[in-house]
């Protein structure tokens, strides 16, 4: 299908919606479909829509002419559907395809609507997708979606983008944490949070790699903060007795730009992880229960490692876990080792 005779046909200006509704890394995985789209169609105007908690991500991304932000409640519901009916959007892509995006699309009266083949919702589309069994890549399945509008859906690296002045005030807020040293040190940072029990390594294992890189010297770390997870973070700093710096809860492109400033991360399964491979920075992945073929595709693309131990009951998909094996057995010279790997400062080598 090409999009842009669809919109000729019908005598309008082409504009393309994305949609996946929820959550951070999710969204930040969808972006490499805003990219393709635009490269296909750069004569069209792109929105994307979702939960307002996580889209404003997407905000700088040169592709988008607008983000759409979904409160939550009916009146926010309604709201949105007169706007995008107001927009006179030609075609959108659902890559989340729940009763909400579902419903959404389908109420705001836009022709041509792309989804998945989930239950009752797939009589809402106009076309629907079902992802080949072969593609694993998280990335992969949603460039799938565009496969018949011609687009390229060869897989390459999430992006996401951040003005000048986030930039600077990023470098700003670190080198303030430093005390004016930031330019002596190499600063990684971590985030050792997660929403479930059962993907987050031992806070042990964290303070043992945060002292073992502050007592070299040259080193800083930084532990970045999601809700709910400053005591975590307090426990990291008094277990490892060095000096290492909590950034607090903070909106998630202040986090991003203070991300952005440090020289590599160290992060559990989850948005921030996400984040931090679109920032393009050195990464290393911390995965126990979950699939690294289809949550991290990364190795290959860029300078990013996964630190995992391949346990046979991996992957159980399990939100809590009383063995939890797979991450409390994960010790620290193997995530320091892929910490090297990425970043190639051999001086850390044990």
């Amino acid at each position: 299908m090409d999009l842009g005779v669809e919109a000729e046909k019908r005598g309008k200006k082409l504009r393309i919606l994305v949609s996946r509704l929820r959550f951070l890394g999710d969204i930040i995985i969808t972006t490499p479909v805003i990219a393709s789209l635009k490269k296909r169609y750069p004569e069209a105007e792109l929105y994307y829509l979702a939960d307002a908690r996580y889209v404003d991500i997407l905000e700088e991304n040169p592709a988008l002419d607008g983000i759409i932000r979904l409160e939550k409640g009916n009146r926010s519901f309604l709201r949105t559907v007169k706007q995008l009916r107001s927009l006179d959007i030609t075609a959108a892509i659902d890559l989340y395809y729940n009763p909400t995006s579902a419903n959404l699309l389908f109420l705001s009266r836009i022709p041509i609507r792309i989804g998945g083949r989930r239950k009752w919702r797939r009589h809402l589309y106009t076309s629907t997708c079902q992802v080949p069994v072969g593609v694993r890549s998280a990335v992969s399945h949603h460039l799938h979606f565009i496969e018949g509008l011609d687009c390229d859906v060869s897989e390459r690296c999430p992006a996401v983008y951040l003005s000048a002045k986030e930039e600077e005030a990023g470098r700003q807020s670190i080198e303030e944490l430093f005390s004016g040293r930031r330019g002596e040190l190499k600063v990684i940072a971590f985030h050792a949070g997660g929403t479930w029990q059962s993907k987050k390594w031992p806070v042990r294992g964290f303070a043992e790699l945060a002292r073992t890189l502050c007592t070299k010297g040259s080193y800083g770390v930084v532990l970045l903060t999601g809700p709910g997870e400053e005591d975590e973070n307090r426990r990291i700093v008094l277990e490892s007795g060095t000096d290492v710096k909590i950034i607090p809860y903070s909106p998630l492109r202040d986090t991003a730009a203070m991300m952005n400033a440090c020289d590599a991360v160290v992060a559990n399964d989850g948005g921030i992880l996400h984040l931090a491979i679109a920032l393009g920075l050195p990464v290393t992945g911390i995965f126990g229960p979950t699939e690294p073929d289809i949550w991290f595709p990364y190795e290959g693309m860029g300078p990013f490692a996964l630190a995992t131990r391949n346990e046979e009951c991996a992957p159980c998909h399990l939100h809590h876990c009383e063995d939890r094996k797979c991450l409390d057995m994960l010790k620290m010279e193997t995530v320091l080792e892929k910490l090297v790997e990425v970043t190639e400062w051999t001086d850390l080598t044990c």
